[in-house]
């Protein structure tokens, strides 16, 4: 997969940045561990991707035994029930994948996208920016379907938080009186990020995703951003919808979960 380089730095690595910086930003407390360091928000201890061990070096020779005690070391005292490991390193992650498979850790493997080319069409439904505030009601009755009301409000919680440290933008499709399909635009110094891409559950399947991506998209690049990107279950089909509205691959990060 082709690595495309801006202004001498690497955009697989940029948008690494733009996410770490996030990270760090909401995090209550980061502890350094050995080969990386460990991000906790424990008034949301359910939300997995703001309580994770972060790996930073050591790609090549760390083994996933010493990353799950770790993990353990570190994870457990805090009372989190979970383990995860994001790993950014493509190499790495394909090595780290089989001695986490024998622990019976969960993997996710993402492809990050960044849009190339012209702006995508205009949406075909009707999107409208909408304040990121507007969408904790929808956003926690749709997770809740999925996650249970305890998880849904701390998810929704953290979509929350993020907004609050990183210019957010968000664009919904409304149907009956409701919002029913959405998705945030995180955007500073030339980079834009577009994520949280949700649809309620009986509003699928008619092309409202489609649209409130292909706004935020084209919001992106009238703002001037150099790089426009999102990360996508490599295993899933929304890949295949990013990809026809001029989204291609930089490079895949992988996440490690033991529940």
């Amino acid at each position: 997969m082709a690595r495309v380089r801006l202004r001498g730095v690497d955009e697989l690595d940029q948008t690494w940045a733009f996410e770490v910086a996030i990270q760090d930003r909401c995090s209550e407390r980061i502890v350094p561990f050995e080969w990386g360091s460990a991000l906790f928000r424990l008034d949301m201890p359910r939300v997995h991707d703001q309580n994770l061990l972060r790996l930073e070096r050591g790609f090549d020779s760390v083994s996933p035994h010493e990353l799950a005690v770790e993990a353990d070391r570190v994870q457990r005292p805090a009372g989190l029930s979970h383990r995860k490991l994001v790993v950014p390193d493509e190499a790495a992650g394909q090595r780290l994948s089989p001695g986490f498979a024998e622990l019976t850790w969960r993997r996710a493997r993402h492809l990050v996208m960044a849009q190339r080319g012209s702006a995508p069409d205009p949406p075909l439904h009707e999107v409208r920016e909408v304040a990121p505030a507007d969408l904790r009601v929808p956003r926690t009755r749709a997770f809740e379907n999925d996650l249970g009301t305890g998880a849904a409000s701390q998810v929704a919680a953290s979509l929350e938080l993020i907004a609050s440290v990183v210019p957010a933008r968000a664009f919904a499709v409304e149907a009956d009186g409701e919002l029913v399909s959405w998705c945030a635009l995180y955007e500073e110094n030339g980079i834009g990020q577009i994520d949280d891409v949700v649809t309620a559950g009986a509003y699928r399947q008619r092309g409202y995703a489609r649209a409130a991506v292909s706004a935020a998209t084209r919001a992106s690049l009238e703002s001037g951003n150099k790089i426009t990107f999102l990360v996508a279950d490599d295993e899933d089909w929304p890949k295949e919808l990013y990809a026809k509205l001029g989204f291609e691959p930089l490079g895949r990060r992988y996440e490690f979960t033991r529940l």
